[in-house]
């Protein structure tokens, strides 16, 4: 595909007509080939190389980025639900990038992200719909004031059905080739249906993972700020927090071509409500599922799935939590 890309480009290149018109006279008098062509090639195939946009799973395709002093937005898969966006160098004060949907009674769903500070590309979703979006990226100025220091608006037109939650992420983050994924594969490798991979995926995570509550204390007491799952540590090590568990759960499924969504809220625990995360499963031609103590069908509406609950659960008390919708206040979904 890159191939044919760059072949179609050195096509269109002024003068290449004309050159090949000159050699073709003058090896008559000298048959050994001239130097041009090589040079010519070299050079006509950096233009190509500059023209792509090569993030770091090391995949080069075509792009539209839009840049600016600071920052850079690559909008080429807007329509497959999300886009690359980067910190141009070490940024002295933090960037954050903002996607602002536009709904159609006024209102706008909005969703805040860290942009690393290494200038790394990294993938955020598009995940509230078709539509206008606006595309921001903010500086902190002082305290936690931020002003904007670019923007971009994009219409979004989703190439395939739940396209946002069926690739990689910043907040679900993999690799092809990856442990995580070969491990999905191969607990999906007997499964005859997407339900049955749900299933066997869901029933390793809830045996192997065990919950990590010296990571949630850092977390709880500012020790560790800014935290992202890294799944790969989360299998290797076979323990992790709620944020952990649903983004190794999602990744897994997103592996496999089955839609997931990495949901974060409120759930009804005592002494007060609690921030947690879980997930949302869809199965084709059944709709989303959710888990209490064993798979089942639910409908065609999102269902919830809580991995983290589940891993724990002793004594059938905790299925019958999941089951009640009122436990659970989604605030993001990713």
């Amino acid at each position: 595909m890159l191939k044919k890309k760059i072949l179609k480009v050195i096509a269109r290149l002024p003068g290449r007509r004309a050159f090949h018109s000159q050699v073709h006279e003058k090896r008559g008098r000298d048959d050994r080939a001239p130097m041009f062509p090589v040079s010519f090639a070299i050079t006509s195939l950096f233009m190509v190389l500059a023209a792509l946009h090569v993030p770091a799973s090391g995949i080069a395709f075509a792009a539209d980025v839009r840049s600016d002093e600071k920052s850079e937005i690559d909008i080429t898969y807007k329509n497959d639900g999300y886009i690359h966006a980067r910190s141009k160098s070490e940024a002295s004060r933090k960037l954050k990038l903002r996607t602002s949907y536009a709904k159609s009674d006024g209102t706008k769903i909005e969703y805040t992200y860290d942009l690393n500070g290494n200038g790394a590309w990294e993938t955020y979703s598009l995940q509230s719909g078709n539509g206008e979006y606006a595309i921001l990226v903010i500086e902190n100025t002082v305290g936690n004031r931020y002003s904007m220091i670019q923007r971009v608006n994009i219409d979004v037109e989703y190439s395939r059905e739940n396209a946002p939650f069926l690739v990689p992420t910043q907040m679900v983050n993999y690799a092809a080739g990856s442990t995580v994924v070969k491990k999905a594969e191969e607990l999906s490798r007997n499964a005859g249906t997407d339900l049955k991979k749900v299933e066997s995926i869901y029933k390793y995570i809830v045996e192997t993972i065990k919950y990590d509550t010296a990571k949630a204390k850092k977390i709880a007491s500012g020790e560790i700020v800014g935290y992202l799952p890294q799944i790969e540590d989360t299998l290797e090590t076979s323990k992790g927090i709620c944020f952990d568990y649903a983004s190794l759960f999602a990744a897994m499924l997103r592996s496999q071509d089955i839609p997931a969504k990495l949901v974060m809220g409120f759930i009804a625990i005592s002494p007060e409500p609690t921030y947690h995360a879980w997930n949302e499963i869809y199965i084709k031609d059944v709709g989303w599922i959710r888990i209490r103590s064993e798979v089942h069908f639910a409908g065609k509406d999102w269902e919830r799935m809580d991995s983290t609950l589940a891993s724990s659960n002793t004594t059938g008390r905790r299925t019958q939590f999941l089951r009640e919708a009122g436990n659970y206040a989604k605030d993001k979904e990713y």
